[in-house]
């Protein structure tokens, strides 16, 4: 057999001493599109400690903003479930428990088994001027973006923290100064996860009045809001985020005698710009609202008996986009109802194309949390084998589709 020749064809040994070729640098836009073709989040943090330009490459917002829209499929780590509690101003916190969602995704899992979402490690509040309260308990208000919004359990608390589970880090910082200490506050919260900054809008509902402020951590204060006039009577709870709304349920009882109906505040995270509408759904309904581009924006997600139903507003009205009977759907769901007595469709929260809801039982404490896929039809479940019945509010925690290596941290 004759050895190898070198030249023409390129097949032989480079001769010794010589380097081998440089493979010629890329630019940051083809680096950033290499990068967002990586299958998740832990991959792109990998990515990103291979040398400083990479970890610049890969913490841009713009870049994360389309990993997130490319990614469909919410990093949903778990549930934080709580028992019922109804007062406005609670002597107890309630009850929790964290609900592991169980992933394909070793990333996912080993979060799962890293973070703190019962929040047993948060710091002492050592900021100037709160509220030296010993042993104080904290109340778990809203989550949002990989991290939770607590305060103060006591009634005379005006303390307020975001944590981060994973670090251990919070921010504190104190209610306005302004609002009424005779009212409760009810608040929601957006985390901005590109940059891990976060914003806390603070509630006030007086009668047909409602008065608000929103605090930034970027500047560490609060701005008022409008006030706004409000139609009919208001059991508020904390508000939720949808996309780039907050919204606030009326929570309406259920009177024989009353024709009210349930009703949504609504703030525009964009504009700071207030809104109110009458929702479709009977009073005592679950319901969720949604921000999809495909219907326009707001939408709603309820669930009448084992209906899911969306609506979306069209000419001023809400019009019923989709309904899916999910025991005709999913025939493994009759048997389930059947057998465990599950009869309530509770809509939690809407990420992309999918919905998170809680299937659960009038007569048993168990339940099964359902992840559909309202594309493609696609139905993921995981049981909630609890003892007790924790039928207060739930909390979905989806991972930040930003890393915590690509963010700045709190």
């Amino acid at each position: 057999m004759q050895p190898p020749q070198s030249g023409g064809g390129g097949g032989g040994k480079m001769p010794k001493g010589e380097a081998a070729p440089a493979v010629p640098a890329i630019g940051d836009d083809l680096l950033g599109d290499i990068l967002l073709r990586l299958p998740d989040t832990a991959s792109l943090s990998r990515a990103a400690l291979a040398c400083r330009r990479w970890r610049r490459v890969a913490s841009d917002r713009a870049l994360l903003r389309r990993f997130h829209s490319l990614h469909h499929r919410p990093p949903l780590v778990g549930v934080i479930l709580s028992d019922r509690w109804d007062s406005s101003i609670p002597f107890r916190c309630p009850d929790l428990q964290f609900l592991l969602v169980p992933s394909r995704n070793p990333h996912l899992a080993a979060a799962a088994g890293a973070g703190d979402f019962l929040f047993a490690d948060l710091p002492e509040n050592d900021s100037p001027g709160a509220d030296r309260i010993p042993h104080e308990s904290w109340l778990l208000r809203c989550c949002d973006g990989g991290l939770l919004l607590l305060s103060g359990a006591r009634w005379y608390s005006k303390n307020l923290a975001v944590y981060d589970p994973f670090s251990r880090a919070a921010v504190f910082f104190r209610r306005p100064q302004d609002f009424d200490d005779f009212f409760a506050a009810h608040y929601a919260f957006l985390a901005d996860e590109p940059d891990a900054s976060f914003r806390v809008v603070a509630a006030q509902f007086f009668g047909e009045r409602v008065e608000a402020a929103v605090f930034s951590s970027r500047t560490r204060g609060w701005s008022p809001l409008p006030s706004f006039r409000l139609r009919g009577s208001w059991n508020a709870r904390d508000g939720a985020r949808a996309g780039r709304f907050f919204y606030w349920q009326s929570n309406t009882r259920k009177y024989y005698d009353s024709d009210d109906k349930e009703r949504a505040l609504l703030l525009d995270t964009s504009t700071m710009e207030w809104s109110f509408t009458e929702v479709p759904f009977p009073i005592g309904e679950s319901y969720c609202a949604a921000d999809m581009a495909e219907h326009g924006g707001l939408c709603l997600v309820g669930g009448r008996e084992q209906c899911l139903q969306l609506w979306a507003r069209s000419g001023g009205a809400w019009v019923m986009k989709k309904q899916v009977a999910l025991l005709k759907q999913f025939v493994f769901l009759k048997e389930i109802r059947r057998e465990e007595w599950m009869k309530r469709v509770r809509p939690l929260a809407v990420k992309g194309d999918y919905v998170l809801m809680e299937f659960w039982s009038i007569r048993k404490s168990n339940s099964y949390f359902l992840l559909l896929n309202l594309k493609t039809m696609t139905l993921e479940m995981v049981k909630n084998n609890s003892i007790e019945p924790y039928r207060g509010s739930a909390f979905p925690f989806f991972m930040s589709w930003a890393p915590p290596l690509l963010s700045p941290g709190l």
